[in-house]
C-alpha cells in the first residue's frame, strides 16, 4: 500500500454568456492511475469539444506510454481516426464540412504522477497553451509548456486530429518530469487560467494564495466569483477555463 496520497480538486467555467454544455475546455481524471489531463478545443475548429474531451478522458485510461513524443504521435494518430469516423455519418452543411476537412485542434497537457518508486516524481508532455504548473512551499518549481506570462499568444500549436497534420505539430511537444515531496501541489490550467496565474506570481501573490486556498477548499463558488471579478477587470480574458489541483500527503 502506498504511503502517499492525493487531494484532488477540479474546476471548470464557461465563458461568459455560455452555458456549461458550451465550454470547450475538458478534464480527464484517473486518480488510482494518477494520471490527469487538461485539454482545450480551439473554438474556430469543428467539434472541437469532442476533439478535447477525446483527448483528455481518453489520455488518461492509458495504463502506460503516451508521456514521450515518440509514444504521443501513433496515440494521437488513432484518436484523431476515431474522431474523424464518428463524423462519417453526419449531414453537414458545405461550410461544416469545409470545417471537418481541416480536422479539429486543441491544446493538451498531461500529467503522470509516480507514487511508487523510491524518490516519487511526475512526468508530463504537453502541446499549446494549457499548462503544468508545480509548486512547493507556494513557490513555482516548474511550469511548462510555457512558463512566462508574455510568452502566450493567439496562434499556439495545437494537437490536430487530421493525420496529415500530426507529425509536424507534435515535433512541438514538449515533455518534463519533477520529483515529489509531501505537501507539494501539482496545477494542471487551461490557457487563460495559466497566463493568469504566472502574471499573479509577478503581480499578485495574495490573490494567488487566495485562489489556492479556496480551490483547496472545493469553494468553487466563490472560485467562480473571483474570476468574474477577474474577468471585470480585466486581468483574465473572458474565455473558458479548465483546473484540477493535485496535492501529494504523506500518509
Amino acid at each position: 500500500m502506498s504511503k502517499w496520497h492525493l487531494e484532488t480538486r477540479q474546476f471548470v467555467l464557461p465563458k461568459n454568456g455560455h452555458s456549461l454544455s458550451e465550454c470547450e475546455d475538458v478534464i480527464g481524471i484517473n486518480e488510482v492511475s494518477g494520471r490527469f489531463a487538461i485539454a482545450d478545443g480551439a473554438t474556430e475548429a469543428f467539434d472541437a469539444r469532442s476533439w478535447a474531451r477525446q483527448l483528455a478522458c481518453n489520455w488518461v485510461k492509458v495504463d502506460s506510454g503516451a508521456l514521450t513524443a515518440e509514444d504521443f504521435l501513433p496515440w494521437v494518430t488513432n484518436e484523431g481516426k476515431l474522431l474523424q469516423e464518428s463524423w462519417s455519418n453526419l449531414h453537414l452543411s458545405w461550410y461544416a464540412e469545409e470545417k471537418a476537412n481541416s480536422g479539429s485542434f486543441a491544446a493538451f497537457v498531461g500529467v503522470q504522477l509516480d507514487l511508487e518508486s523510491a524518490k516519487p516524481c511526475w512526468k508530463a508532455i504537453a502541446l499549446g497553451d494549457s499548462c503544468l504548473i508545480h509548486c512547493r512551499d507556494t513557490k513555482i518549481l516548474s511550469a511548462l509548456p510555457i512558463s512566462e506570462p508574455e510568452s502566450f499568444n493567439a496562434m499556439p500549436v495545437l494537437v490536430p486530429s487530421h493525420g496529415a497534420m500530426q507529425e509536424a505539430a507534435l515535433q512541438r511537444v514538449t515533455v518534463g518530469c519533477g520529483s515529489i515531496e509531501h505537501g507539494d501541489v501539482v496545477l494542471l490550467l487551461s490557457d487563460a487560467a495559466s497566463a493568469w496565474y504566472l502574471k499573479l506570481m509577478e503581480t499578485d501573490e495574495s490573490t494567488r494564495f487566495n485562489f489556492d486556498r479556496l480551490l483547496e477548499g472545493m469553494r468553487n463558488c466563490e472560485v467562480a466569483q473571483l474570476f468574474e471579478s477577474e474577468r471585470q477587470s480585466g486581468r483574465i480574458k473572458n474565455d473558458d477555463i479548465a483546473v484540477i489541483r493535485i496535492q501529494v500527503e504523506e500518509s
